[in-house]
């Protein structure tokens, strides 16, 4: 029998590299990839406690801390006479579209040449055409492939490459907003 540094039973608390914390049991652990499955807490739409089962690739922690150990050591025999928990695929799959659509927002959002000011601009601007309208060329930000705003990305700044006067006028107004939220210090526009 081989070493289990992680029994089943055990409370672990794991904060990855990218910033999620997780806390939950561990449901089992497979030691030539470094995954851990945990079965986190948390509350349904309703207030009903439901439980996540999340898959934790141990190369990418940060920090891994024992809450409390395993009480009872889980025999294989034990293990194998258990039915295992059903997964929701759907939802899986949902969630982890949803995390691939994050983190190419974020990254099509991010641009070396742009200032911090452009950035926040283009986050903006993103809410209300959607990232597919938005790209960057250099440090200027192109809108539905007709605007050009150029830094520092103010009114005066918005160039048309077309005669489309109703955008114009709306990313006039956008950019009006922005720089209102921004004097307030407001950044939920």
């Amino acid at each position: 029998m081989s070493f289990n540094p992680f029994p089943i039973g055990t409370q672990l608390h794991v904060e990855t590299c990218f910033g999620d914390e997780l806390t939950g049991e561990v449901l089992t652990y497979e030691h030539s990839v470094k995954m851990l499955i945990l079965r986190c807490h948390s509350k349904d739409g309703k207030g009903k406690t439901c439980h996540n089962q999340c898959i934790v690739n141990l190369n990418y922690c940060k920090d891994l801390n024992i809450i409390q150990e395993a009480t009872k050591a889980v025999t294989t025999v034990d293990k194998v006479n258990e039915s295992p928990a059903r997964l929701n695929l759907s939802r899986l799959d949902e969630r982890l579209q949803q995390s691939v659509a994050q983190r190419e927002s974020l990254l099509r959002s991010s641009n070396a040449h742009a200032t911090p000011r452009g950035r926040q601009l283009f986050q903006m601007l993103a809410k209300h055409f959607g990232h597919s309208e938005l790209s960057w060329q250099k440090e200027k930000i192109v809108v539905l492939q007709h605007l050009t705003i150029k830094p520092p990305y103010r009114i005066c700044d918005i160039t048309s490459s077309q005669k489309s006067p109703k955008l114009l006028k709306y990313v006039q107004r956008l950019l009006e907003k922005f720089d209102e939220n921004a004097a307030t210090g407001d950044k939920g526009q």
